[in-house]
């Protein structure tokens, strides 16, 4: 026993002497060991990190698309106007409003929606055309809209030069309109537009005023008539159909826009003016109400939805990426059995051998989920330049991603490690 020991010392004094392996407990050999093992197998180490790679950049990709159309929704709905309720004339032909009993929806109807519904401010008419709008030099097809001098405040509208259309252009019919900043910039180059006149139609009308320009405006249309303003014409309700809402209560309109003073109790008016809208058509259902505080809760669930599907899917790679790299682990201490032995003979404790395989684990999830981060932000610039989505990348989101890498690390990590710390060290020497 005694000559055993002896024959022991011996051999360890000539590794630390000869080979140089020695475990001083040092972080930083710790690192070096781990670095100069992953390095043997160059390439079976880079496909085992490309999996948390992708993942990463897929978690990264995905939030920044979904918080990218999070902002994007908010601000479609804020350029309706969380205070809103917007009452659209529903698409029907003669017959079905006929068949219907409709009366389809006449400016008699804003008169009645202020008088009658509570917490109403402002209640203002809408007619929607696509004429050809031209200036002396210069036109096109452009969004025409008559409207009542409360628009502007309906969607707290913001004039750049000039004036907004007053209570007396639309009592006397006068022939004034307000351009939207990229339609006067169309029109007139970078010439003042005040005191020119633009024809819209058959019409000339003077310009009174140029909004101010509504650069954070959303891409595409469908959010309603707010969305595009910038490229848009208002003029009097009065003066494109030729009579006076209190002259003619009867007269057709596209849409209603509507104000009320508690935004928290949109949903409650809502429903108070769909009934008082029932009650006047006589029961037809032949409008359809947009609330715009609604929509936003249904997008933000919709998109809720479309984060976990995703989400999931991402998660699902992270898991693939780890199973990947728990394998390469097992694999690594089946070959490097041989070195634990020695290891274990000049020092090395289990704790030792757990670290260092642990480490080696988190080496390749950490610079993993650095790659893909990087590749992450790639791609969400690439998706917006590309596919002209919206993005934005939150520190959340690079939060969250390098956190999962470093727990897909450390959980597939340690069943490695426990084994390898588990070897018996005579066994393990023996092990060719």
């Amino acid at each position: 026993m005694a000559e055993t020991g002896h024959l022991l010392a011996r051999w360890r004094a000539q590794l630390q002497a000869g080979l140089g392996i020695v475990f001083r407990r040092d972080p930083r050999e710790t690192l070096t060991i781990g670095l100069e093992a992953l390095a043997r197998y160059k390439l079976r180490t880079g496909l085992s990190v490309l999996g948390v790679v992708l993942g990463v950049a897929a978690v990264i990709a995905m939030m920044s698309v979904s918080q990218g159309a999070r902002d994007e929704v908010l601000r479609q709905v804020e350029l309706m106007g969380l205070d809103n309720i917007v009452v659209r004339n529903r698409p029907m032909s003669q017959r079905e409003r006929e068949r219907a009993g409709s009366p389809g929806l006449p400016t008699g109807d804003a008169t009645a929606l202020r008088r009658l519904v509570p917490l109403v401010t402002h209640v203002s008419p809408l007619v929607e055309f696509f004429p050809h709008v031209s200036s002396v030099r210069r036109g096109q097809m452009a969004r025409v809209l008559g409207v009542s001098e409360k628009q502007g405040e309906v969607l707290q509208l913001g004039v750049g030069r000039g004036r907004f259309l007053l209570a007396l252009d639309v009592q006397t019919r006068a022939r004034v309109c307000v351009l939207g900043p990229s339609l006067a910039r169309v029109l007139f180059g970078y010439r003042d537009p005040l005191s020119e006149s633009v024809k819209i139609g058959p019409d000339w009308y003077d310009v009174v005023g140029v909004l101010a320009d509504r650069s954070g405006q959303v891409r595409g249309a469908g959010m309603g008539t707010a969305s595009d303003l910038n490229q848009s014409a208002l003029v009097p309700l009065s003066a494109l159909t030729g009579r006076t809402p209190a002259a003619d209560p009867g007269q057709r309109i596209d849409e209603i826009w509507i104000r009320i003073s508690e935004g928290d109790r949109v949903a409650e008016v809502g429903q108070v003016v769909e009934h008082t809208l029932s009650r006047l058509h006589g029961g037809a259902d032949d409008v359809d109400l947009v609330i715009p505080r609604e929509l936003l809760r249904q997008r933000y669930r919709t998109q809720r939805t479309f984060a976990i599907v995703v989400g999931s899917v991402a998660g699902l790679s992270l898991l693939i990426g780890g199973i990947g790299i728990m394998n390469i682990m097992l694999a690594s201490v089946l070959e490097r059995t041989h070195e634990i032995g020695i290891r274990r003979t000049v020092g090395a404790t289990r704790h030792d051998v757990t670290v260092q395989f642990l480490v080696e684990a988190l080496l390749m999830t950490l610079s993993g989920g650095v790659a893909g981060i990087l590749a992450g932000v790639l791609a969400s610039w690439l998706i917006s330049a590309y596919a002209g989505w919206t993005t934005r990348i939150s520190p959340f989101a690079v939060v969250i991603a390098f956190s999962v890498a470093f727990s897909v690390g450390l959980v597939f990590g340690i069943y490695p490690a426990t084994k390898a710390a588990r070897l018996n060290p005579i066994d393990a020497l023996r092990y060719e």
